[in-house]
């Protein structure tokens, strides 16, 4: 099996929908915002950066990841899934590699997961995301906050700020 993966521009919207029901909303773990928030401002328009990764095993999207910038500093990875039967094959993996290799612009790089996501929060702890909060939300219930550091004078700052290093350790 090769997996490919690409920058896509957008996902078939019936083939991203079927993914996330199947492997998140079937398991309960993910009850999808449209089924509980009102119309809001229909003329809002997130217009920051986007990435939208695709993996693919032939013509069969077997993996997606996307954020989008929410400030100038700060991207949000919204949702990231592989379908079941292609898990623990490192494609997870090498999403995040190229989510990361394609917001180097942003000191900082945000997700959430689910607090009983173990994998999924484990390996970004190895490749250098840390715990930033617990929240409670309705698409998911509790999840943890995880956040990587571009900017490393930043990510100093914040070890000063939780008492990890003397604010003259600042770099």
């Amino acid at each position: 099996m090769t997996i490919e993966y690409k920058i896509v521009e957008e996902y078939p919207k019936d083939v991203l929908a079927d993914l996330m029901k199947r492997n998140l909303e079937d398991d309960q773990v993910f009850i999808h915002p449209d089924t509980y928030l009102g119309a809001g401002d229909v003329n809002h328009k997130r217009m920051g950066k986007s990435v939208k990764i695709a993996a693919y095993d032939g013509e069969r999207i077997v993996g997606v990841s996307y954020g989008i910038a929410i400030n100038k500093h700060r991207f949000m990875m919204d949702i990231s899934l592989v379908e079941k039967e292609y898990r623990e094959q490192g494609i997870y993996s090498r999403m995040l590699e190229m989510m990361l290799e394609n917001t180097r612009e942003f000191d900082e790089i945000d997700s959430c997961h689910h607090q009983f996501n173990n994998l999924i929060i484990a390996k970004k702890l190895r490749s250098g995301f840390h715990i930033l909060s617990m929240e409670i939300g309705p698409a998911t219930g509790s999840v943890v906050r995880l956040r990587y550091f571009n900017n490393q004078k930043l990510y100093s700052v914040m070890r000063f700020r939780t008492g990890l290093i003397p604010q003259t350790s600042i770099v």
